[in-house]
């Protein structure tokens, strides 16, 4: 069984509907819920989660607005892993220790940060090795057979594999840089590798497995589907459902 790990941006468009939306996933099957902090500059984010972000921001919700709701969804009986997604800066402005402290205590399992450095992390991964808390490292299309050692050697979970040299969204084909980083990930670890970034359907999830990922991590693809109807987005729940089950049920995953 490989993993579905899906990711939302908190507080789009309201905390509310990230409550529902995040107990829907855990619902239609996925393995690992991946819940961000919305920020003002999403540097590694397409178009979708840009908007996503602002709608959040507009909302009113801050870091502290999205811990408290990963602990509501443990509260209310969500045990699958949970990943907190942020950019550096509210990390930063909060203080490493607060910041890995609160997540601790809602039980979140791991950290990902997509800008932040490998080279710039020494101080974050000590507290978080301190709480036996993940910080999960990026491998991209770019990256050399010497970085992809640095990576999984600092890595202590699955590595986030970056499919495309793009922002989430933008559309994944199948490169043959993708399977070549692939292949020269499995030869240096045993850990999971999970592959995100332009996966769209359940045919785009079938071509990563086939290349030799362990998962998939599919985001914007939600995003899209609820702000088709944003003013009521819930009435997209039922379709977001079936796509994640689609993308589970596929026989790729037996």
């Amino acid at each position: 069984m490989k993993c579905v790990m899906t990711h939302l941006y908190y507080g789009d468009p309201t905390k509310e509907f990230s409550q529902q939306l995040a107990k829907t996933l855990d619902g239609s099957g996925a393995d690992i819920l991946e819940i961000g902090i919305p920020y003002t500059d999403p540097v590694c984010d397409g178009e979708v989660f840009q908007r996503a972000c602002k709608r959040a921001l507009e909302s009113g919700t801050n870091p502290f607005d999205v811990i408290n709701g990963i602990k509501k969804l443990r509260a209310e009986g969500v045990q699958i892993p949970i990943y907190l997604t942020s950019y550096y800066g509210p990390i930063f402005k909060i203080g490493i220790e607060k910041f890995v402290g609160l997540i601790n205590e809602a039980q979140v399992n791991g950290l990902i940060i997509p800008d932040l450095l490998l080279s710039e992390q020494d101080e974050l991964r000590t507290v978080c090795d301190r709480f036996k808390i993940s910080l999960i490292q990026f491998a991209t299309v770019y990256s050399s057979t010497e970085r992809l050692r640095q990576i999984v050697s600092a890595s202590t979970d699955f590595i986030y594999c970056i499919s495309i040299p793009g922002v989430t969204g933008d559309i994944f084909d199948q490169r043959r840089n993708l399977l070549s980083q692939l292949t020269v990930l499995k030869e240096l670890t045993t850990q999971k590798i999970l592959v995100g970034f332009g996966i769209q359907t359940a045919r785009d999830a079938r071509k990563i497995i086939r290349m030799g990922g362990d998962g998939v991590i599919i985001g914007s693809a939600i995003a899209k589907m609820y702000e088709e109807n944003i003013e009521f987005p819930k009435k997209s729940l039922a379709k977001i459902s079936s796509f994640v089950k689609e993308i589970k049920g596929s026989t790729i995953y037996k």
